[in-house]
């Protein structure tokens, strides 16, 4: 009988270990920890207690159970709200139908989008599928599946040696230079400003560790903002033909999205789970019971005085956060209100921006606008400020196939698009005039809010670098031909006019 214990690197995935032999418990998106901690009859009958929380979990599991032969029964348990979402069923269904089929002998699942890492022999997860009975027991209750576990016995025999297997070999792709602190994204929908954001991450992120033990890249401080979104509604024209397992993965779905904002907006309490966004806005921990900061803080601070600044709701719960291995990643929301629009501003200390990202923002989203409602106001932008945007190892394939899909691949816009380009700064209007250049800023009345002049491009151009008169790349570039057009016409004596081609004379 084997009796060590030996586990795929528990300093990255999170394993706890009981006093049984011949039996493992796998949840779906509840805390292991909790489960092993306040169950005495899961620590004394399993020997390993583990979470699926993704489609990529499903190869750490065959790694722990390649390890621990002696395991012959696997219960699989997905009860409660998050097991049931979008984000839960992904995992629990591949294990499901790779117990059901079998690896074909490319490491792929039949009628799955779905392959295993290709250092796992087809062969060896036969074998293992073979020996160990996969028991779901996912629509009961907990009280179900401690009777079941408490009832059943396992003999502990291994019908294998333990196997470790080689480690998977990720691309990393290199990080171009970059001022590593400080971003700030923009675009109308979520979708296109996320994109944007994945892409920066896997360009310039820095590459180091986790508390986990895996790798990422990193960008610190991103500010990313969504200009125009209906949260009842989401736009998701652009990621309608990613494939099924991407869409799983980033919850770019209308089901996923609709799931997650629900979950989001409840006041309840998972117990299985140590908080939710949730129940830590609407129920604040207190002596009397919880504290809804949306109602008692944001909407009625706001309702007392529409400017203020004090509408603010927190997640941290220092009591129990300050030695938790897993502290809330958003950690504050704010709303402002600027020309009678609500916006929202939310910050997050640690943000996993290729899986959760999209769902946090179209729940964001729906709060906003639920919060604007309220108070009758209009719907503002959203603001989500990233701390640590980040990119776990495991994804960076995914992420560099998206980052080269949407923008290294696709050719820029021959022609301005005002819809989706024009400067929130403002207007340029450019003519030759009086033997100089004239540059006029305008708002989008029409009023002129600064001029300059001068016979050489360059030394506008300076100038209106110096001053940050503009806040697009895209707008910079293109004032800077423009002026380059006038000077020559200036010097040629030619006739200009912006937008149109030189009248040159010969």
């Amino acid at each position: 009988m084997i009796k060590q214990t030996r586990l795929y690197q528990p300093e990255k995935y999170k394993v706890f270990v009981g006093e049984g032999t011949g039996a493992a418990l796998c949840t779906v998106w509840n805390n292991p920890e909790i489960l092993h901690r306040q169950s005495a009859v899961v620590r004394k009958r399993c020997h390993l207690v583990g979470s699926l929380y993704s489609r990529f979990g499903v190869n750490v599991l065959l790694r722990n159970l390649a390890l621990n032969p002696q395991i012959r029964k696997l219960y699989l348990w997905g009860h409660g709200p998050l097991s049931n979402t979008a984000y839960g069923r992904p995992g629990a269904e591949i294990l499901r139908t790779l117990w059901q089929r079998g690896p074909r002998s490319d490491g792929g699942v039949e009628g799955l989008d779905w392959k295993m890492e290709k250092e796992m022999p087809a062969d060896l997860v036969r074998e293992i599928i073979r020996h160990v009975e996969l028991q779901d027991i996912s629509p009961e209750d907990f009280g179900v599946l401690e009777r079941r576990i408490e009832s059943e016995q396992t003999t502990g025999e291994a019908y294998m040696s333990p196997i470790s297997l080689p480690e998977p070999k990720l691309e990393q792709g290199a990080s171009f230079p970059s001022e590593e602190i400080g971003w700030l994204l923009r675009d109308r929908k979520t979708i296109q400003v996320w994109s944007r954001v994945v892409e920066r991450v896997m360009r310039f992120g820095t590459v180091k560790g986790t508390q986990y033990g895996y790798q990422q890249k990193e960008l610190l401080d991103v500010d990313w903002i969504v200009e125009d979104e209906d949260p009842l509604e989401p736009d998701l024209i652009l990621a309608q033909d990613w494939p099924e397992g991407m869409k799983e993965i980033t919850g770019a779905r209308h089901e996923s999205i609709l799931e997650y904002q629900r979950a989001f907006l409840s006041p309840e309490a998972l117990p299985q789970l140590s908080y939710t966004y949730g129940n830590r806005l609407q129920r604040y921990p207190n002596d009397t019971g919880g504290i809804d900061q949306i109602r008692e803080s944001i909407i009625a601070q706001l309702k007392s005085s529409s400017d203020s600044r004090r509408a603010v709701a927190i997640t941290l719960y220092p009591p129990q956060d300050a030695y938790s291995r897993e502290p809330p990643c958003l950690i504050l929301v704010q709303t402002l209100q600027s020309r009678k629009h609500l916006h929202l501003i939310a910050t997050f200390r640690s943000h996993d921006v290729f899986k959760a990202a999209i769902p946090n923002a179209f729940a964001l989203r729906l709060l906003q606008q639920n919060i604007a409602d309220e108070l009758e106001m209009e719907l503002g932008r959203l603001a989500i400020h990233s701390q640590s945007a980040h990119i776990y190892e495991q994804d960076w394939a995914q992420a560099n196939d998206l980052a080269a899909c949407f923008f290294w691949q696709r050719e820029a816009g021959a022609t301005f698009c005002p819809e989706a380009e024009a400067d929130p700064r403002g207007v340029v209007i450019i003519s030759v005039e009086d033997g100089a250049i004239n540059v006029r800023l305008r708002d989008t009345d029409g009023h002129d809010l600064v001029s300059l002049y001068d016979k050489t491009a360059n030394k506008i151009a300076r100038q209106i670098s110096h001053l940050e008169l503009l806040s697009k790349s895209s707008h910079q570039i293109y004032i800077g031909m423009e002026l380059q057009k006038a000077e020559l016409a200036l010097i040629n004596g030619w006739h200009y006019v912006q937008d149109k081609p030189l009248a040159i004379e010969r």
